[in-house]
Parts: structure tokens; sequence; C-alpha cells
């Protein structure tokens, strides 16, 4: 199975594609900056390139069954980078024929029923009082997901952590409460995990403690 990874240079999605790759997939890294092939094993496929660009989004999902997005914000970046990426990567995928994405957001983006913890709450507030930008372009791209009929899953996490260990075990509930950290090895292995699971199509799992 052949995979396209949007956000393959940040730190999350660095982790995306080396488990994907160890995972059997093939893998098609798009990124954003030079020297991206420094972070990947042998054997994936680097398609440099801008999200916000339509042809360069269609040109690497060209010949993918699936799509794997780990966009995440950088200084200087567009506020709504997230959605108009999502924006391009969903049209894309509907002129080569592609359905299945999966997408990482973080848990401002609520749906009905989601039981945020305390501090989930209160860290989204402080988000919104200095990055309010960040948690509507994740709300706003979750909308072009749910309006693009396509096969998507929306994973969502608290917050992301430094630590380097490998969790071969996870949990994840439909609404909450969020686990406090999550390391990007886990985000990766839920990611790519998920790939194949029709139990998650059309649903936003959070990543539980």
């Amino acid at each position: 199975m052949k995979i396209c990874i949007f956000g393959a240079d940040g730190r999350t999605g660095v982790e995306v594609v080396r488990y994907a790759k160890k995972c059997g997939f093939e893998v098609t890294a798009f990124v954003f900056n030079d020297n991206s092939n420094n972070y990947f094993p042998d054997g994936v496929l680097i398609t440099k390139g801008n999200v916000m660009d339509f042809n360069s989004v269609l040109d690497a999902i060209k010949n993918t069954d699936a799509v794997i997005s780990v966009l995440g914000h950088i200084k200087g970046s567009d506020p709504l980078m997230q959605t108009k990426g999502i924006t391009n990567i969903v049209h894309a995928m509907k002129e080569v024929g592609i359905n299945r994405i999966l997408s990482l957001t973080g848990t401002g983006a609520r749906i009905d029923g989601d039981k945020p913890s305390m501090i989930d709450r209160f860290l989204n507030k402080i988000i919104k009082v200095i990055d309010p930008e960040r948690i509507n372009d994740g709300i706003l791209h979750m909308k072009v997901l749910q309006d693009s009929q396509l096969d998507f899953t929306i994973v969502r996490v608290l917050k992301l952590s430094k630590s380097d260990k490998d969790f071969k075990d996870y949990k994840l509930t439909d609404n909450g409460p969020a686990e406090l950290q999550t390391s990007r090895k886990k985000v990766a292995r839920v990611l790519v995990d998920l790939i194949n699971d029709k139990n998650y199509i059309h649903k936003f799992p959070i990543i539980s403690g």
C-alpha cells in the first residue's frame, strides 16, 4: 500500500514516516524544507513542495492509496495553513480517486459529547488567548474533512511531548478525556495503525491516558 504523508519533515511527521516505512508501506514524504532526506530511512520517496500549491499536492499523491496529514504551523505560516492545505489535499484526492485520509489536530477542535479534563479546558483557554488562530484553523480544517465525503479519520491530541519513548499500546476514546502529553512516536503509531481500520472512518478519536 502506498501512502503520502504531508508535513513529513516536522517533528511528528518524521516519526510517522519512520513508523509507516517500518510497517512495510511505500511512503511518499511531502516536505517543505531542503535537506529533509537526512531524517528518513532508505526507500522513502521525498517530494518537496508547498501544501498551499494545489499542483504540488496533486503531483505528490498520484499513484498513492491513502494520505496522512500532520501539517503544523511554523513561524510566518498562513493563519489558515492547515485549512487551506487540507482543502488542496481533499480536492487533489477527489481528482485522482483516493478516499482514505487521516489528519492530526488538537483537542481544541471539539465535537458534541467531548469530555475534556480541567487541564484540557485550561490549556486550550490559554491557547485561545495567545494563539487563537491555531485553534480556529484546526476547527475549520475539521469542517473541510467533514464536508469532503472522503473516508476521513481525525486524530486529536492535547499536547505533544518531547519524549522519545516508543509506546506499543495506546488508548483511543471518542470523546476523551485526552492524556496530558502524548509522544510523537505514539501519534505516529496511531495514525499508521488506523489507515486500514474501518472502525474509525468518519470519527474523531482522542488519544487518552
